[in-house]
């Protein structure tokens, strides 16, 4: 077999996770002191991620250029628990002479512990029929959880039962819910995602002893918290506990599904995500010998991940994914990974959150494999203490090298071994064009780079070459913010693709585009797409409103001529109409996506605002 070829044999040294002085994992035993080791001058090389140290909120250190031109990418995270923001610079500046960086600190390996969990036997299915009515409770006001007004008595009709199913539909929606949805709710749980889930993280606490899991289908959820929230499922731990009483529990194993669903991979994929959290709450909560809750229920921001990559695990699709990645993707320092309680949060309906969270589970079982799953589900453990001990790795250490991968994802194809295998972050997942984490583009002695970070967030910088031959970089934050700064050289043949946008409003109100790309270090490139949507996906992003639009093939070259970017060229577009936009969707985050002559996949990104109505 032929060695890798120079063209893209710069990405080894990552693509073997041979991450320089890069806090890995660790055992957690008391006398594995980290130590705080420095680099010569020469350790920069290109693809190789060093690990920078940040003390009292500051970092500071030069990059000598491996290759003359050699850019240099810089990811700031925000590593504190608390939401933030807090307020990031970085500035560069060209330099002639360098000094050996000081890292941080190095951990030893840990070890993991994924053995696999003993499950709860499959009980053989019950031959009863369930009551053709049955009346329900749901928590459909805004306002305290402990207040019996804000709930809403629904009377449910029997309309479909399989061996473990039974699906009961609010009296005023019986209409609106055809056969084929009953069918295929039943045929995809008993077939698919409860004997998937029996054997590989468990089974639904039977809170009612019936023998089957009972799904309610109504309206209601489009119109909760008072009309402020639309969801199309969602599961209640209370329900499950019969410890508390109607109208705060249903005292039964159960999931709401909206009325207005259709039959079709979304729905199945809704299925799977929402019987995950009742296996979920199941497994942590109700610890005891006999059954009795004893535990607490996982974390938000795990909980979600799991549950996501449970829709993974059943592959119906990722129709309930795509739009949280590309706003995650779009906009990765808004976006707190690690969020408790998304409700007490206030980010219930923040898309980008559960794209992050699910990027960066994905991540992790693709890097610690199948049995993963099943261990954080099964452990009595809770957010990242839980992964900590599944892993043996710190949460930080497991951050930094998913920060990173993100990045050099998909970039080139025929690299392999990022620790990202089943998703590609550069690729058009179900008609969303990812282009990876969204960079900004920074030019020594040209200004400072200002941002507000979430806690648990990323931003990615790409500082330019400097004539000088090297860059001095200074990264500035609060103490609190708990800052981890890596860099990463990258190579001076990798085109530089740059994107400016604006909007044209015409009599009518109808929106126009008009794009600019440019490449400025003499690479050429070829377009593949340019794609836009809303900065912030509407919190529900499946109604009436616009989700996304984009050019490519033939369109892209309609529009600009070419998809042809030379060197050091320019090309630019033709008004582009924006169908479905309005100025009520905006800002816009606008990408041009294309491949660079060397096979590597570049992206750049413009937001535009759109004014108002």
């Amino acid at each position: 077999m032929k060695g890798a070829s120079a063209r893209h044999r710069w990405l080894s040294p990552w693509l073997a996770l041979g991450l320089v002085a890069m806090a890995t994992l660790r055992a957690g035993s008391q006398d594995l002191r980290p130590t705080r080791p420095t680099a010569p001058p020469s350790i920069w090389g290109v693809g190789r991620p060093l690990s920078l140290e940040v003390q009292g909120g500051r970092a500071q250190f030069q990059v000598k250029a491996p290759e003359p031109g050699s850019r240099t990418l810089v990811v700031v995270s925000a590593l504190s628990g608390t939401p933030g923001p807090y307020p990031i610079r970085l500035t560069a500046r060209g330099v002639t002479e360098t000094h050996p960086p000081l890292l941080a600190p190095a951990e030893k390996p840990g070890k993991a512990n994924l053995a696999v969990p003993i499950l709860p036997a499959v009980m053989a299915p019950v031959d009863t029929m369930p009551p053709h009515q049955r009346n329900f409770h749901v928590l459909a006001r805004d306002g305290d959880v402990a207040s019996a007004s804000n709930y809403l008595e629904i009377k449910g009709q029997l309309r479909a039962v399989g061996e473990r199913i039974q699906v009961y539909v609010d009296a005023l929606d019986g209409p609106n819910v055809g056969e084929p949805v009953l069918r295929e709710l039943v045929s995809i749980f008993d077939q698919q995602v409860f004997p998937i889930a029996a054997k590989t993280i468990g089974q639904a606490r039977d809170a009612d002893g019936d023998g089957r899991f009972t799904v309610l289908m109504s309206s209601w959820l489009t119109r909760l918290a008072g009309g402020r929230h639309t969801v199309d499922g969602f599961v209640r731990g209370a329900d499950l506990d019969p410890g508390f009483a109607a109208p705060f529990s249903n005292r039964c194993d159960m999931m709401y599904l909206n009325a207005g669903l259709q039959a079709g991979p979304y729905l199945r994929t809704i299925v799977a995500h929402e019987y995950t959290h009742a296996v979920t709450y199941s497994a942590k909560t109700f610890t005891g010998p006999a059954g009795e809750r004893l535990g607490a229920d996982e974390e938000g921001w795990l909980d979600e991940a799991l549950a996501h990559l449970c829709e993974d695990l059943h592959g119906f699709s990722r129709s309930n994914l795509d739009y949280r990645i590309s706003a995650f993707l779009s906009n990765p320092e808004r976006y707190r990974l690690v969020v408790e309680d998304y409700y007490t949060a206030d980010l219930f309906r923040s898309h980008g959150n559960r794209g992050s969270t699910y990027l960066f589970l994905r991540w992790c079982a693709d890097r610690f494999g199948p049995a993963l799953l099943p261990a954080l589900i099964r452990s009595p453990r809770h957010g990242t203490e839980n992964l900590e001990t599944v892993t043996g790795a710190r949460f930080a250490d497991l951050y930094r090298q998913w920060s990173l991968a993100l990045y050099f994802n998909g970039m080139d194809k025929r690299a392999q071994g990022d620790g990202l295998q089943t998703l590609d972050v550069r690729a058009s997942v179900d008609g969303w064009e990812l282009a990876g984490p969204r960079t900004t583009r920074v030019v020594p002695d040209g200004g400072t780079e200002t941002w507000s970070a979430a806690g648990t967030s990323s931003h990615y910088i790409v500082v330019e070459a400097s004539p000088l031959g090297a860059i001095d970089v200074e990264i500035t934050g609060p103490a609190e913010a708990d800052l981890q700064v890596t860099a990463v050289p990258l190579p001076a043949n990798l085109a530089n693709i740059d994107l400016r946008a604006g909007i044209e409003a015409r009599s009518g109100g109808e929106l126009f585009l008009r794009a600019e790309i440019q490449e400025r270090d003499g690479t050429p490139a070829t377009l593949s797409a340019l794609a836009w949507e809303p900065l912030v996906p509407a919190s529900n992003p499946h109604g009436a409103t616009f989700r996304r639009g984009k050019l490519e093939n033939s369109a892209l070259v309609a529009a600009f001529g070419s998809s042809s970017l030379p060197g050091r060229g320019t090309l630019h577009s033709r008004p582009i109409h924006l169908e479905g936009v309005s100025k009520s969707c905006g800002p816009l985050i606008v990408k041009a996506i294309g491949t660079d002559r060397y096979g590597r996949r570049v992206a750049a990104w413009a937001e535009v605002a759109l004014g108002r109505e």
